[in-house]
């Protein structure tokens, strides 16, 4: 995917929660798959530059034109492929881990689905924001922390999803702070000490 592009529609979908600009709302669509086709041309709107997008939602998104144009080819998508089902060739035990490459190779549009989707209709709540935004699951290991959807919508510029009860773990945090600390990604002081007053 183009890290350009989904970035702006993320931000989009921040803006717009359950309105007729989201671009991944239950509330819009009948289906999962026409969530997934609305959510798809939205996305290629905003790849292509053929959408009318708010300078607001581009400032300081990430732009790599060379990467982008690699990663939306059938080249990429062949060449992913393939890996993967090498992966599975290499180290696989039994027989029905081949079950899983369809669901890796898909991973992007499965996992967008369960968050946008049933993380918008089904779970707990921690916070009463005005969307329809639920805490998927009570131990998110399956979806690395983005189940925890309705404490990324109250705090949609935290680190950590989790953290708000004890058994809300985001295993992904660590690993953030870990690369900060190595110095491959830089995080602001300020998102920093966010995390740690607001828990």
């Amino acid at each position: 995917m183009s890290p350009r592009a989904y970035a702006i529609m993320h931000r989009i979908h921040h803006a717009y929660t359950d309105t007729k600009k989201d671009p991944h709302s239950p509330r819009f669509s009948k289906n999962v798959v026409a969530m997934l086709i609305r959510t798809n041309k939205i996305y290629l709107g905003i790849y292509k530059n053929t959408l009318p997008v708010d300078e607001k939602f581009m400032k300081n998104v990430p732009d790599w034109p060379a990467f982008d144009r690699w990663a939306l080819t059938w080249k990429s998508s062949i060449f992913w492929s393939l890996f993967y089902t090498g992966y599975y060739i290499y180290f696989a035990t039994a027989w029905w881990m081949y079950l899983l490459v369809p669901v890796h190779i898909l991973m992007g549009p499965v996992h967008g689905t369960i968050v946008n989707w049933f993380a918008h209709k089904y779970g707990y709540r921690n916070f009463n924001v005005n969307i329809t935004s639920r805490n998927l699951l009570p131990f998110d290991l399956v979806m690395e922390e983005e189940a925890y959807h309705n404490n990324h919508h109250k705090y949609p510029s935290r680190i950590n999803f989790g953290g708000i009860r004890w058994h809300e773990i985001d295993p992904v945090y660590p690993i953030i702070r870990l690369l900060n600390w190595w110095g491959v990604i830089r995080l602001k002081e300020l998102s920093v000490k966010r995390v740690e007053t607001e828990f």
